[in-house]
This record gives C-alpha cells, sequence and structure tokens, in this order.
C-alpha cells in the first residue's frame, strides 16, 4: 500500500507541475504575442504620427514661404512709397544733428532730412575724449579761462559750451580747441543758424553719468534755446537711450534705421510731436497724420 500511496502522490504532484508549466508557457507566449501586437501598434501610430507631422512641416514651410514673399512685397512697397510720403514735408528747415558717441552711425538720417526737404547743416559727433577732464581743463585755460574759474564739472560746462554754438550761428574760439584736440567730429557748418536739433543716442554699455552729463545737458540747453529737439536711436542697440530722453519730454523715434522710424522722424518733425517706434517707451508706431499740425 504504502509505495503505490508514494506513486500516486508523485504522480498528482508531476501532474500539477505539468499544468503549472503548461499554464506558464502558455501565459507566456500569450504575452509575448500581446507584446508584439503591442509594438507594432505602437510602430503603426507613430508612422501614422510622423506621416502628420511630415505633411505639417510641409505646409508651415510652404506658408513661411509665402509669409517671406509677402513681407519683401511689403519691403518693396515702402520703399518705393515712403520718399512720396515725407517728400518735401520739412521744406527749407534748416537740422543740426549730435551723435552723443560714435559707436553707432547715423548717416543714413542726413539723407532722409534732405529727401523731406531740410537742409542738414551740420553732423557733430562726440567723442570718449570729450569727458576726459584733464584735457577739458588744459582746453580752458589755453583759451584764458583762470585756473579757479574752472567749474568742478567741466564735463557739463564743455557740453553746454558744444550745445550753444551749435544752436547758435556763432562758432567760438572753445569749439575749435575741441576739434583741435579730438574731442569732437564736426561735419558742416557749426557757424550758422538752425530750426531743428536732432540727438542721436544709444551706446554698447550702460552709463548713466554719460547720459547725465552729455546727453541731459544738451536737451536742457537747446531747450533753454526754445529749440525744437528730438531724439533717435537704432531698433538694435545694446542701451536703449529713449526712456531717459523721454524722461527729458521730448519726442523720441527709437526705430530709425526702419521706413517706418524714418517716416515717423519727418512727422514729428513737421510738427506732430510725441515717442514714437517699437520700444516699450514708444506709446504709438507712427504719428497720426489726422492730428493737426503743431507750431
Amino acid at each position: 500500500m504504502i509505495p503505490n500511496m508514494k506513486f500516486y502522490v508523485i504522480s498528482i504532484v508531476s501532474i500539477f507541475l505539468a499544468l503549472a508549466i503548461g499554464i506558464y508557457i502558455g501565459f507566456t507566449l500569450d504575452a509575448q504575442n500581446f507584446l508584439v501586437e503591442q509594438k507594432e501598434d505602437i510602430a503603426s501610430k507613430l508612422e501614422e504620427k510622423f506621416d502628420y507631422l511630415r505633411g505639417e512641416n510641409i505646409n508651415l514651410k510652404k506658408d513661411i514661404e509665402d509669409l517671406k514673399m509677402q513681407n519683401s512685397q511689403y519691403e518693396k512697397f515702402n520703399e518705393t512709397l515712403y520718399p512720396e510720403v515725407i517728400k518735401n514735408r520739412l521744406s527749407g528747415m534748416k537740422v543740426a544733428i549730435i551723435e552723443t558717441n560714435d559707436e553707432y552711425i547715423y548717416s543714413g538720417v542726413g539723407k532722409v532730412l534732405e529727401m523731406s526737404g531740410a537742409d542738414v547743416v551740420n553732423i557733430t559727433t562726440i567723442k570718449d575724449k570729450f569727458l576726459n577732464q584733464d584735457i577739458l581743463n588744459e582746453i580752458y585755460l589755453k583759451n584764458g579761462v583762470k585756473k579757479e574759474e574752472l567749474e568742478d564739472n567741466i564735463v557739463g560746462k564743455a557740453t553746454i559750451d558744444l550745445s550753444t554754438a551749435i544752436a547758435s550761428d556763432e562758432e567760438n574760439e572753445i569749439i575749435k580747441y575741441f576739434k583741435e584736440y579730438g574731442l569732437i567730429n564736426i561735419i558742416g557748418n557749426i557757424d550758422e543758424s538752425v530750426d531743428y536739433i536732432i540727438i542721436a543716442g544709444g551706446s554698447d554699455s550702460k552709463d548713466v553719468d554719460r547720459i547725465n552729463i552729455l546727453d541731459k545737458n544738451i536737451i536742457d540747453t537747446v531747450k533753454k534755446l526754445d529749440l525744437p529737439i528730438i531724439g533717435i536711436e537704432k531698433t538694435k542697440v545694446k542701451n536703449s537711450y529713449m526712456e531717459e530722453y523721454k524722461d527729458s519730454r521730448i519726442s523720441t523715434v527709437d526705430n530709425i534705421d526702419s521706413i517706418m522710424g524714418k517716416v515717423a522722424l519727418v512727422m514729428s518733425m513737421e510738427g506732430r510731436p510725441g515717442n514714437y517706434g517699437i520700444k516699450p517707451s514708444a506709446e504709438s508706431l507712427l504719428p497720426d497724420p489726422s492730428d493737426a499740425i503743431s507750431e
């Protein structure tokens, strides 16, 4: 009896073990089939998504090309039309341009003014050496100013003297020394009266002291002489002066290198003061043509 019982037990265990192995193998095969099906399904969906994205990419590229073509057409239209828009708006106006540093070139502004009928009397560029107090002291002493009469803020005094000379119709002796020492560069005649001053700012570095000593002194001096003044700069400058100019309560154009900026400059000088352009300091892109021209 005992051997038979062992046989039965072993047989039963073997049967259940075989069943377990069979179930495991079956489950494994089903799982493998499931994984294969899942992989195939994922691959199919990824392929569909890829095809969709590829189609979207082609459409976007086409849209971009269309926009580029439209933009090119608009630019061509603006370039063709804007000379007629500004033509003779500033006829007979005499203008002086003051560049408060030589880091950005504003030579194109003169051409715009000439197209509008204005006469650019002179363009003055202030060099970094203008801030050298030792050189300024030497110049003023040579010009007959006594040492005890020299001001602590001699740069401010020099800025006022320069601004006064540009805004008036007299080139005093001190300006000749400024040129001789290479502190400034002047193109045109400084001994001729002007009707309007353009101050061109923007710099590569943040220098509040320079703005306060040069730019704000120029603005204040020109205002005291009862001459209109407008501040300009290019679209891309590392350090913008527009907020400081706006705080000084003068008109500004912050994108003078664009056609819109050129039109804004002429319309503002014509008698529509304001702060124009695309930067945070701007109040509108362009002057409103329907606004009455102020005297």
